[in-house]
């Protein structure tokens, strides 16, 4: 009987062990999924909102065609300066 206490106890005592690695395992993955609910939760509400609203997936989509724009102007703005300088400094 007393063998059969201490097996018992020393198998409470592994999953004990396997437990405690499991949490630490997993405690940064349930830190940063607690943290985020909201910012997700806000997310989400934004995707419902344009599917159920065609005014503001208008909006949504001229806002997002507007930054694109500005973007590529800046990535045409940045390689013609770059060719001016790389030119400048072949001639110089």
């Amino acid at each position: 009987m007393a063998v059969a206490v201490k097996r018992l106890a020393v198998w409470c005592a592994l999953r004990v062990g396997a437990a405690e690695i499991r949490l630490r395992q997993w405690f940064p993955a349930l830190a940063w999924f607690l943290r985020g609910a909201g910012e997700r939760r806000a997310l989400m509400a934004e995707l419902q909102r344009l599917e159920q609203d065609p005014e503001f997936a208008a909006e949504w989509r001229a806002a997002l065609d507007d930054e694109l724009r500005q973007m590529q102007f800046n990535c045409a703005v940045e390689r013609l300066l770059r060719e001016l300088l790389d030119e400048g400094g072949a001639d110089g």
